[in-house]
């Protein structure tokens, strides 16, 4: 029964390609590797993110600053290479660091997909929204479809193989970090948010794009969670502790709108932000004649729920930072 559930939860594509020097190799914790990448923003000379401008905004000449105060700066979003991610941390005690200034978005992708094919929809975020991007592929996924089929267990290490590498590695903080799970990804991403809240210290916010109550619930209300169930996202939400945004399309055909609209009762009250439910808006794709709006709404949720917090978190470091400076100078 759970193999035929999982041949049809987990449907990989054929694999699309990366360039290998792009490409960051991650081990989860069943020894299997994982591709990723990791896109960084365009920055101001503060090293906050920059965004492209949406129809009728004016844009931002960053080439109108002296160029000194840009030589480390990207100006348009850049995907790295696993050797300038290792250096990014070792000037950041000068520069601060990933963690600093602009957010970071780990992307957990939907079923049909991989990181080739989600890659220019990841630039395009980070474009629009100006923040970094960290994707990463399932188990049996892109290229890593030599390491086994994929399942529930390895898709909740995966994920937990990324957030390891963001905090540990790039040394980004979890207040710097946001999920974004897309259908299937709203599972690893749910169950990332309700285990850092209850590690306290939970992630700086949770964007679930077509989400399912769980695997079974699509088919199937069966008013609570079955033995053998995969996802069961409403069963993590009520202990996540990180601004929850839900996007649903009210014509999707393959996980209905309803599991949204009962996934947004279930949240605490204090981490609810105003959901984007979209009229006529299918499951799979974000059609060009709604993205303006699309991307209005995840400026208005980053600048409300999430900047705020990050800044003052940020704040906090410095001044611990020039304390500690303080007493190893004395």
């Amino acid at each position: 029964m759970g193999d035929a559930i999982s041949s049809l939860l987990f449907q990989p594509p054929p694999p699309t390609r990366l360039k290998e020097s792009k490409v960051i190799w991650l081990t989860n914790s069943y020894g299997k590797r994982i591709p990723s990448f990791f896109i960084e923003c365009a920055k101001s000379d503060d090293g906050s993110g920059v965004r492209a401008p949406l129809p009728g905004e004016q844009q931002i000449e960053l080439d109108q600053h002296p160029p000194n105060q840009y030589s480390s700066m990207p100006t348009t979003p850049q995907i790295r290479t696993p050797k300038e991610l290792e250096m990014s941390v070792t000037l950041a005690r000068r520069t601060g660091g990933l963690g600093a200034g602009a957010p970071t978005i780990l992307y957990s992708h939907a079923n049909a997909e991989d990181l080739g094919n989600i890659y220019p929809w990841c630039k395009f975020l980070s474009k629009m929204l100006g923040v970094n991007i960290f994707a990463y592929d399932y188990t049996g996924y892109g290229l890593a479809t030599d390491q086994g089929d994929p399942s529930e267990d390895y898709c909740f290490a995966d994920i937990s193989a990324a957030y390891s590498y963001l905090t540990s590695i790039l040394q980004i903080p979890p207040s710097s970090i946001i999920l974004y799970g897309r259908s299937l990804g709203s599972g690893p991403s749910c169950y990332l948010a309700s285990r850092t809240a209850e590690e306290d210290s939970p992630v700086g916010g949770l964007i679930l794009h077509a989400p399912f109550l769980s695997v079974y619930r699509i088919v199937l209300e069966s008013g609570c969670t079955l033995p053998g169930d995969r996802f069961p996202n409403v069963d993590f939400a009520p202990s996540i502790r990180s601004p929850v945004l839900l996007i649903h399309g009210t014509k999707d055909s393959i996980v209905p709108f309803n599991h949204s609209e009962r996934m947004l009762q279930v949240f605490h009250e204090d981490f609810k932000a105003d959901p984007l439910f979209i009229k006529g808006m299918g499951h799979n794709n974000v059609h060009a004649s709604v993205r303006p709006l699309f991307i209005d709404r995840l400026r208005r949720y980053l600048d409300r729920h999430v900047t705020p917090h990050l800044k003052e978190n940020q704040k906090r470091g410095y001044a611990r930072s020039k304390n500690m400076a303080r007493l190893i100078v004395r």
